[in-house]
Formats: C-alpha cells, sequence, structure tokens
C-alpha cells in the first residue's frame, strides 16, 4: 500500500507554498469585504448567532473576557451555542431538517453525511467559493483543504484548518519508566505496553487500578481505529479503478481482532462504547489509564491537566508504530469540519458578506494572538518580543476548547506573535511534520455517491455495531462476515459502484 498518492503529494507541496503565501498576505491590507470599522462614530455591532461543537469540559459564560476582546475587535454582538461533540452530531440532522438554523453553523466533523450533503445539494447553504479571493486571511488558506470539503464542485462553508495526519498517542512517560519499556516502536510493542500500564502497576500504588489505554466511540467511529495500522485502507480502498470499504479487507479484521484482544484482557477501558469526551479524557488525567489516542493538538492540554492531578507526573507522546505493512497513519482532509451559512437565517449576498469578513477577521493578529496564546497577562507574558505561556490550563478551558478549536480556520503561524515554544508545542509540530509521509488518504473524499449520501449514515451504522459486538464477544467471526454482508447489501456494494463512477469520471478530465 502507498502511503501517499498523487493527491497527497501536491498537498504537501501546497502546504509548502502557503508559508511563504502567509508571508505576503500579512502585509497585505486587501479586503473588499470587510466588515465596518469599529469606531466611535460606526455602526452598532453586527448581532450574530453561531452554534458550535465544543470538546472542553465547561462551558464559559457569555460576556467573558475572551468573547469580549473578539467583539470588540470584529464589532459584533455573538450569541454562541456551544453543544458538546457528540451530542451536537446527533443534534446538528433536526436543525438542518428544520431550517431553524444559526447564522454559522459547525458541520459534524467532515461535511459528508449524508443529510448534509442532501441539505447543500437541495440550497439550504450558501456556496461561498466565489467569494473567498476577496478576503485577504481566507484567501491564504491551502487550495487542496478547500477541495478537500467540496460538494459536487461548491464549497459550503469555511474548513477549520488542521495538519493532515494529526493523531498521537499521548502516555504516561513516568508509568513507561517504572515499567522498563520504551517508546513503542511497533504494535506489539503497542500492546506490551498497554499490558504492563494494566499489570504491572505502573503508578506505583501497590493497587491494581490502571489500565492500558481508554478508548471511546466518537463521531460514529472507535477512537483510536487500528484499521490503517494493520493495512487496511482509509474508509475505502481504491484498486483498478474499484472500491472496497475498509472494513470489508483481511487487514481490517486484524485490526479489530486486536481490538477486542486488548477488550478481553481488559488493557482498555470495559465502558469504551457508552462513555463521553470528559469521561474519555478523564481516564487518562485521573491516572485510571496510561494512553489516550487524540489529535495533537492535546498534547499539551493533557499535559497540563495530568500534572494539575500528579505535578510529578511526566508526559510524553508518539504518532506511529509500524505494523504488518509498514508505518501508516490515517490522512485526514486538512480541516476539522466546516463553518456554514444557512440561507434560511443568511437572507442576502450583504449579510453573507459581513459574516465572512467576520470570519476573515478573526486571523488578523491581534485576533490570532488571542486564540493561540490567551490574554496577555492572564494567559501568556510577552519576552523579547514573544509570547511566553503562563496558565495553559486556564487558557484551555477560557478559550482554547470555547473560542480557538472551534473558530481558528486558516493556517495562522506565519500571522500570530512568535511564541516561545514549550517542549510538548515543539514535539506536537514535529510529530504532524513527520506524520505527512506515512498518511493514508481516503480516496472518496471528494467523490459523491447518491447512495452514500442517502443511506451513508444507516450503513455506518452497521458496521460500527459489528465492530462494538465484535469486540465485546457478542458476535463471532461468522457473526462479523454477515455483518458485512449485510452492510454490502444494503447499499455498500451499490456505494463502491457509485465512487467507481464518479473516480473514472475525473480521470476523464
Amino acid at each position: 500500500m502507498k502511503a501517499l498518492n498523487t493527491k497527497k503529494r501536491s498537498v504537501v507541496a501546497i502546504t509548502s507554498i502557503v508559508t511563504m503565501s502567509l508571508l505576503v498576505g500579512c502585509s497585505s491590507n486587501t479586503n473588499n469585504a470587510a466588515p465596518p470599522s469599529n469606531s466611535a462614530q460606526g455602526p452598532e455591532p453586527l448581532p450574530i448567532k453561531i452554534s458550535l461543537n465544543f470538546d472542553g469540559k465547561d462551558i464559559p459564560q457569555p460576556g467573558n473576557e475572551a468573547q469580549k476582546a473578539i467583539e470588540k475587535y470584529t464589532n459584533s454582538k455573538l450569541s454562541i451555542n456551544l453543544i458538546s461533540s457528540n451530542d451536537f452530531c446527533s443534534k446538528l440532522p433536526v436543525m438542518i431538517a428544520s431550517g431553524d438554523m444559526p447564522q454559522i453553523l459547525a458541520s459534524c466533523g467532515a461535511p459528508n453525511q449524508s443529510y448534509l450533503i442532501s441539505a447543500a445539494q437541495n440550497g439550504a447553504f450558501w456556496d461561498i467559493g466565489p467569494y473567498i479571493k476577496d478576503y485577504k486571511n481566507l484567501s491564504l488558506m491551502p487550495p487542496a483543504v478547500y477541495d478537500n470539503v467540496k460538494i459536487d464542485g461548491k464549497l459550503y462553508g469555511i474548513p477549520r484548518y488542521r495538519p493532515f495526519a494529526r493523531y498521537a498517542y499521548t502516555y504516561r512517560k513516568d508509568w513507561l519508566t517504572n515499567v522498563g519499556l520504551q517508546q513503542p516502536k511497533t504494535v506489539d510493542d503497542l500492546y506490551n505496553m498497554f499490558k504492563a500500564f494494566t499489570n504491572n502497576d505502573p503508578d506505583k500504588n501497590g493497587v491494581n487500578d490502571t489500565y492500558g489505554m481508554t478508548m471511546m466511540i466518537k463521531n460514529d467511529s472507535l477512537r483510536p481505529d487500528f484499521g490503517v495500522t494493520f493495512g487496511a485502507p482509509n474508509a475505502w480502498g481504491l484498486k483498478d479503478g474499484k472500491f472496497t470499504k475498509s472494513e470489508e479487507t483481511p487487514e481490517y479484521f486484524e485490526a479489530i481482532k486486536f481490538t477486542k484482544k486488548l477488550y478481553d484482557e481488559k488493557l482498555i477501558n470495559q465502558d469504551f462504547a457508552s462513555i463521553d469526551v470528559p469521561k474519555f479524557e478523564a481516564n487518562l488525567e485521573n491516572a485510571k489509564s496510561g494512553v489516550i489516542n487524540e489529535a495533537t493538538n492535546k498534547i499539551l492540554t493533557f499535559e497540563t491537566r495530568v500534572k494539575s492531578h500528579n505535578p510529578n507526573a511526566v508526559m510524553d507522546a508518539f504518532s506511529i508504530v509500524e505494523g504488518p505493512k509498514g508505518k501508516l497513519i490515517n490522512g485526514e482532509r486538512g480541516s476539522n469540519g466546516i463553518l456554514m451559512f444557512p440561507k434560511s437565517s443568511v437572507k442576502t449576498e450583504a449579510d453573507l458578506k459581513q459574516l465572512l469578513g467576520f470570519i476573515d477577521k478573526l486571523s488578523d493578529k491581534p485576533m490570532a494572538d488571542l486564540l493561540e496564546w490567551g490574554i496577555q497577562g492572564k494567559h501568556y507574558d510577552l519576552k523579547d518580543g514573544k509570547a511566553v505561556r503562563t496558565n495553559q490550563d486556564a487558557f484551555d478551558n477560557e478559550v482554547g476548547f470555547p473560542y480557538k478549536f472551534p473558530f481558528e480556520t486558516v493556517p495562522v503561524t506565519k500571522i500570530r506573535t512568535e511564541g516561545v515554544l514549550d517542549p510538548m508545542t515543539k514535539l506536537q509540530i514535529q510529530l504532524e511534520e513527520d506524520n505527512d509521509k506515512y498518511a493514508v488518504l481516503d480516496p472518496t473524499i471528494v467523490l459523491i455517491s447518491p447512495t452514500w449520501a442517502t443511506k451513508g449514515q444507516e450503513l455506518q451504522q452497521i458496521l460500527l455495531d459489528a465492530k462494538v459486538k465484535y469486540i465485546m464477544g457478542k458476535i463471532d467471526e461468522n457473526g462479523w462476515k454477515a455483518a458485512i454482508d449485510k452492510f454490502k447489501g444494503a447499499g455498500g456494494d451499490q456505494t463502491a459502484k457509485e465512487y467507481a463512477e464518479a473516480y473514472a469520471k475525473t480521470q476523464k478530465k
């Protein structure tokens, strides 16, 4: 299996080019549709209603210091509805179907859910593609990031930029030292780490009260999912113009057998199928488990939280372990969902341009600094012109989870004030760079299957139910095969055929 296809190589090239573009963009003041200036004689603040997914613990109160800073700079009055990600994903289809939506609405992960595609195709959201060039910051987004969220060639929202492969195992390095092991390099090493964290008293308290890794179901997927690690395709495999769902492959079955082994030996939490994000993360933070697989931008957050319970704890992280087919990691779209503009609440082009101007201004240097560093004197200080973090935990709770992660769109590395980076942030950046070399992409990212658009959620649920039941021992290998056959008959085979037809059309262009 090739870790990078042609599209991926172009993504890497574009990503390197954007660095130069950012430098140029920072000196540009061109914005044909910026909102009115915030002067004493200027217009009233623009009222904006927004609904976003939220992965933090405590939702901040309206009128807090960070929100006031955003409102002052953008001349807006924000009404933000933050909903925990799992609840958000279940509520979003209802919101869209009702037509009762705010002016800015986040998607639940990638915009490839059937209900969202159907809504976009039926005119529920503005196509913002023609307007992007008019905004100095939004026009700096790597083109591949926009391309990877288009539906039928149209752009129905602003992607929230993320690295193309950004998941890592964050773990208790002090526990690993206590059990006499080194950082895992292979799947076998990973298993041995989980086993030692469960059976060898890694916290040295004399009590058998820990286990290897915390797991959950997030956005209808296992976290982590070991499929690519074992050599399976990322979502769909493409060979000789034909498509095969990852779960249909022998490599994926080996991955799910590995996950079942972890469950049977109690090396993962036994309630993985029912817990929410706060419990998932608390298992690591409260020293129940020694490993969590999450986004690289949470490495520093986890270190801060763990140390708040145990100042002597030592944290570390790695992304890739070598599996049966080498070093492989899931590649992504280069974004974490999109920010959409419903036509039911954004009535005119003028209204849309004001909202795009608001989002664009969130990447101006003052806002880039707020979203990256927080409030000066509270979350960071300046030393020799560089930002120095002073209170990471407060930043995460007050700025990071409620505003940075849901709102940050274009990459702002060259826009924000340069910072004195802590070791964990340096590690995050290094892992994200290294991961690009081994990323396996989903070949259906930019393809549309009418069957998947209408039945994708139902088909995914068939597979997810089978995974959970197999891991928990409620079905055997024959039951797994029966579930795959059910998936294929319920629309999986038809989806594969439609993807093949859509792919063939792209090859003729």
